[in-house]
């Protein structure tokens, strides 16, 4: 079984607090292998929207394809969270602009934006450790929201609860312990294929 009780250091809860969180899931262009869509996103496009945008953090979790049958071409969740409306409404203003333009003629270089979509959530960041494997499990259903809670070797981060969407309901977020081993997580894969296992860049 997989399951097993973590424990009290583990789901020690540091300073919850509730934060906008958009989930951008980027899909990568189809000539693309895994490691150019990332190099070009580190080394490009990150940088540039740093530079354009009001950003109070920009989180990119790319993909681990091989564990992620189910979603092939998905390159990276990439977060961007907000403390309040107003910065969200801020970098919406800025999106208008110029500066999205700019952004979006640059998304064309190694997105295949068709693809794209986004999730705007809202819910208690239940840890601010900083992790650098995630898994996120996108549910459509309450129950799901916890289907991996207790898990050895993950952390839950938040369940990132679905503000507007008529089929998801959430998107738990968990980070990737060191005591979870490789093994561990081919086994969670294969018990929850929907699992989407990341490495984590900011």
């Amino acid at each position: 079984m997989l399951k097993v009780l973590q424990t009290q250091e583990d789901q020690m809860l540091e300073y919850p607090f509730k934060l906008i969180k958009a989930l951008a899931f980027i899909h990568k262009k189809l000539n693309l292998s895994q490691d150019e869509f990332k190099h070009y996103y580190e080394k490009n496009h990150a940088p540039l929207a740093n530079s354009l945008l009001t950003l109070e953090s920009y989180e990119r979790n790319y993909i681990h394809n091989y564990q992620a049958p189910f979603f092939e071409s998905l390159g990276s969740i990439s977060i961007f969270k907000y403390k309040s409306s107003k910065s969200l409404e801020v970098i919406g203003e800025q999106m208008a602009s110029d500066a999205g333009d700019i952004l979006r003629n640059d998304e064309l270089n190694f997105m295949n934006v068709e693809k794209n979509f986004y999730l705007l959530t809202e819910s208690n960041e239940l840890s601010n450790k900083t992790f650098k494997k995630k898994i996120f499990y996108i549910a459509y259903t309450p129950d799901e929201l916890f289907c991996l809670d207790g898990i050895n070797g993950i952390i839950k981060i938040s369940d990132n609860l679905i503000l507007d969407h008529e089929n998801i309901v959430g998107v738990p977020e968990y980070g990737i312990t060191k005591s979870c081993v490789a093994k561990n997580l081919d086994q969670l894969q294969e018990e929850y294929p929907k699992t989407i296992i990341a490495t984590s860049e900011s």
